[in-house]
Formats: structure tokens, sequence, C-alpha cells
């Protein structure tokens, strides 16, 4: 009499093939939603970060243009160098920008702040009048610098947070 063989793969095999499968499956897509909420979180930081850059630096060209006001009184009222500079400076102590004479030239420092902890630093240099008239330039002023400063101290915080 013949002995009946079994078949290799039984009934058993598959079903825990497929419990495997299935188990995979939940794992990658807890993984995958995970991961899309931590972007979407990231993409709102810098989507924050992005506005309020930008409403500090609408802010900074309000100024600037304060600024370019007085540069256009001092301007027509006088050509002489130093009177210039003496009303420009003048005009400028009425607002919240900080004029600093170098010797020879006149800077012009403010900061607008983006938010707790970051500032935007404008640093112009005040063309002369006779500099306006030569180069023919559109503006009274050149931008030394613009950027983005922190104004708080930073403290490191070496702590992990291992389940969030």
């Amino acid at each position: 009499m013949k002995k009946k063989r079994l078949p290799i793969t039984n009934i058993g095999t598959a079903i825990l093939l497929m419990v495997f499968i299935v188990l995979c499956m939940i794992t990658f897509s807890a993984l995958s939603l995970s991961s899309a909420f931590r972007d979407a979180e990231m993409g709102q930081k810098a989507a924050n970060r992005i506005t309020e850059y930008y409403t500090a630096s609408g802010k900074a060209e309000e100024l600037l243009a304060t600024a370019d006001d007085a540069f256009s009184y001092a301007y027509e009222q006088t050509s002489d160098p130093a009177e210039y500079y003496r009303l420009v400076h003048k005009e400028l102590l009425l607002t919240a920008l900080k004029p600093i004479w170098t010797g020879e030239t006149l800077d012009v420092s403010f900061q607008v702040e983006i938010n707790d902890s970051q500032a935007l630093l404008v640093t112009i240099d005040v063309l002369s009048p006779q500099q306006v008239r030569e180069t023919g330039a559109k503006a009274f002023y050149n931008i030394l610098s613009w950027q983005v400063i922190r104004t708080d101290t930073w403290e490191g915080d070496d702590t992990l947070k291992l389940l969030h």
C-alpha cells in the first residue's frame, strides 16, 4: 500500500506568512503616518519663520522709507556735506533709527524684531550730496548689512527625547 504524501506547504504556513505580511504592512503604514505628521509640523514651522522674517523685512523697508524722506529733505535744503549730515542727523534723532558718525560718513543702524529670539539688523551708509549727484544714485544710501541676528543667549540642551 502506498503512503500519501503531505504537501510541503500546508495551510498553517500560508496563515503564518499572511500574518507576517499584515504585521509588516501595519508597521510601515504607522511609520509613514508618523513621518507625514512630522513633515507637516516642520513645514508649518518653516512657513511661520518665513512669514515672521518677511513681516520684519516689511517694517524695515518702512523705516528705510522714513529715512529716505529725511535724506530727501536734507538734500533739498543744502548741498554742503557738513550741513547735509547735520540735518540728516537731526531728522533721524526723531525716529527709531540710530545715526552713527564714523568720521567722514554717516551710517544708520536699526533693528526690527522678528520673534522672541531673532531680530533683523540693518545698517546703511548715507551718501553725501556730491556722491548722489556724481553717481546719479536713485537712493541716498547704500545698504551695508541686512542680516538676521540672535537676540537671546543660546543654552545647549543635551537631553534626548526617546519617546515622543
